[in-house]
């Protein structure tokens, strides 16, 4: 089925996406040398802002058409739905604590940098596992249980999609043009 190909050829990218924005994250944590402790900081919440901005903004939106309908389809498929919601849910609520630790260190607070490293880690490896789920059990679901008119209705979501996200882009560089 094509229109299943090109819908996870999309949200594979996405995740490497995701997975790239994790390394800068780390990378942002382990600087030394020059950078002060408020400037990894700063760092930091600068790319948990982009992060959070495209999970929100682009990757989620292309997969609710595909989650509802898997959704009802089987006990196995509803069980995994039920997993990866709530390790998104844990997924958020590490990084939002991460951050106002983060927001403390770039006040002056270097043990608070140390604690949201702490957690960043605890983040990372969950959305790491959390991703390889995706892209694994869930697509194996997806394949077993959408029918090919389904997927047109997926790849069509993720189509508007693209294109709403095309549209804000445009918008935010004539603002800035």
């Amino acid at each position: 089925m094509l229109a299943a190909e090109c819908a996870w050829a999309i949200l594979r990218a996405e995740h490497v996406r995701t997975r790239e924005l994790l390394d800068c994250l780390r990378e942002a944590m382990k600087a030394g040398g020059e950078a002060s402790v408020r400037q990894r900081a700063t760092s930091a919440i600068e790319i948990i802002e982009r992060l959070r901005a495209f999970e929100e903004n682009t990757h989620r939106p292309k997969g609710v058409v595909m989650l509802n309908i898997l959704r009802g389809r089987s006990r196995e498929a509803d069980e995994l739905l039920e997993q990866l919601d709530a390790e998104s849910e844990c997924c958020n609520g590490l990084i939002s604590q991460a951050t106002l630790l983060l927001e403390r260190a770039r006040s002056g607070d270097p043990d608070a940098a140390g604690q949201a490293g702490a957690l960043l880690r605890q983040h990372r490896q969950f959305m790491s596992t959390h991703l390889d789920k995706e892209d694994t059990l869930l697509h194996s679901q997806t394949a077993l249980l959408l029918t090919a008119e389904e997927w047109a209705t997926v790849v069509s979501s993720i189509s508007k999609e693209v294109g709403a996200a095309r549209k804000r882009e445009h918008r935010r560089l004539s603002v800035r043009g």
